[in-house]
């Protein structure tokens, strides 16, 4: 960091082999640590990455980060305040501390000599998944793929700190908005994304995830996790290491694609869904389904009930949502899963 005012603590691990590998940055969540990962970050050594993993100051736990040292430490890791102080520069924000050290974890990682620049991938959980977004945004084409376990921008939109946001003077939300917020950086992310999202989070609510996808021109794609709060999707640690894999490898293949392609009013006040899936050839389908939820303000407490979806020629499939329900102003979405137990969403409508 500047004047090296921050020291920052982050282990390593790679290849018991000579050679050129992917480097993988692998960015923990609120309140967490570097060794918190430390299984990850073999597992992926294991399976030929270069892999890092930083304390992220400005959200790492205080008290279990003896090596990471900075003025941000005099505030608990769970005190939002100073990432919100932006009043008389977007420097002051103790997040600055924490994309600052990522940004350089992730230069130390590039240059270690068994690492292949061209092949580089960013993963992170809760504020580890705002951190990938941004860095990724950040640092554009020099990052490959990008994987978000929860993490998104576009606070405002709808998240745990939207509260924060809006209470801020209006040149002070400003702001953040433009320098802090993961969203309005994610424009310039070259990297392929998927985020792991949670339909029931507590902080990451649907509208702020969405609106983060939305704003990225890369290839993206993304799951809802059903009635999950800030909690994995079943697969997710096979998930992560299929998609880096794939595109940091060149091995295996992708992730499906689901989309709504159309919504039909039906006479009786029904509506049927179709739904595209697009399926990396040979691989089977083993569930598509539409889930949906009754109106609640409060996300977390939405109950997300499943309509299994019908084959109905080629890629397509459809759903028939009763008249009850479809007369309330419900929130939906298709779910697939394949065979490797990849499962992906389309965008939620309402």
């Amino acid at each position: 960091s500047k004047n090296n005012i921050n020291k920052v603590y982050a282990i390593t691990a790679y290849p018991a082999r000579a050679g050129k590998f992917p480097a993988l940055l692998v960015i923990h969540g609120g309140s967490g640590n570097a060794s918190g990962l430390r299984e990850l970050v073999e597992k992926f050594a294991r399976k030929g990455y270069v892999v890092m993993a930083p304390d992220m100051p400005g959200f790492c736990n205080v008290n279990h980060t003896p090596h990471t040292t900075g003025p941000w430490k005099a505030n608990p890791e769970y005190y939002e305040p100073p990432r919100f102080n932006v009043g008389l520069s977007p420097k002051n924000s103790s997040l600055v501390d924490a994309e600052v050290a990522g940004l350089e974890a992730f230069n130390l990682l590039c240059a270690q000599p068994n690492v292949d620049v061209s092949k580089t991938g960013i993963t992170g959980f809760s504020w580890g998944g705002y951190s990938t977004t941004m860095l990724s945004g950040l640092l554009g084409k020099r990052v490959k793929a990008a994987y978000s376990v929860w993490g998104s921008g576009y606070y405002d939109k709808g998240s745990f700190w939207k509260g924060i946001i809006d209470t801020l003077p209006p040149a002070t939300k400003q702001t953040w908005l433009t320098y802090i917020d993961a969203g309005r950086r994610a424009g310039n992310m070259k990297a392929e994304y998927f985020v792991e999202g949670a339909s029931n989070d507590t902080y990451f609510w649907p509208a702020a995830v969405s609106a983060t996808l939305n704003s990225i021109h890369s290839r993206k794609n993304h799951v809802w996790g059903p009635n999950v709060n800030h909690t994995l999707v079943a697969s997710s640690g096979i998930m992560q290491e299929l998609y880096f894999d794939y595109l940091l490898k060149g091995e295996g293949q992708p992730f499906a694609k689901v989309n709504i392609s159309k919504i039909t009013a039906n006479d009786d006040g029904s509506k049927q869904i179709e739904i595209k899936l697009k399926a990396p050839a040979g691989l089977k389908t083993d569930t598509v389904q539409l889930y949906y939820s009754e109106p609640n303000d409060n996300w977390s407490k939405r109950s997300w009930i499943a309509i299994n979806a019908q084959f109905k020629s080629g890629n397509k499939y459809y759903v028939t949502i009763p008249a009850a329900v479809a007369a309330k102003k419900i929130s939906f979405y298709a779910y697939a899963v394949d065979s490797r137990k990849v499962r992906t969403s389309s965008y939620m409508y309402q």
